[in-house]
């Protein structure tokens, strides 16, 4: 396992306003980088994700590209991989407002199944 990884999610996204979660285009998206962040993510023992540069990151788009790697590792993973170095306050309370509602999706799905499968469906 190599030992870190760096992102630069300016130059992944090539840009500064970074909003949505798709691009109908094949331009880099959030889930394109949350994509990149799961091939990547047994190859390497942290993950470092650089933030200079990204003057805005929409909820939709903290949601797609972190928030939805809690529906394959837990928050305590992600807390042991991922790494934000240069994140200002804002913008971790925004990505903890995220994981809070991603975390109560999940836990809201799982239920369903969970009731799904007790009555046959």
């Amino acid at each position: 396992m190599e030992k870190e990884l760096i992102i630069s999610v300016y130059k992944f996204m090539g840009d500064d306003m970074l909003s949505g979660r798709t691009s109908d285009d094949g331009s880099p998206s959030a889930e394109s980088l949350r994509k990149h962040i799961l091939s990547n993510w047994h190859r390497y023992e942290k993950i470092s994700i650089l933030l200079d540069n990204v003057v805005q990151m929409t909820r939709p788009f903290l949601d797609e590209a972190f928030a939805k790697l809690l529906e394959e590792h837990s928050l305590d993973e992600f807390n042991q991989k991922i790494h934000l170095p240069d994140a200002k306050e804002n913008l971790v309370k925004d990505l903890n407002n995220a994981f809070k509602i991603r975390l109560k999706i999940i836990q809201s799905q799982r239920e369903r199944e969970k009731e799904g499968d007790e009555l046959g469906i």
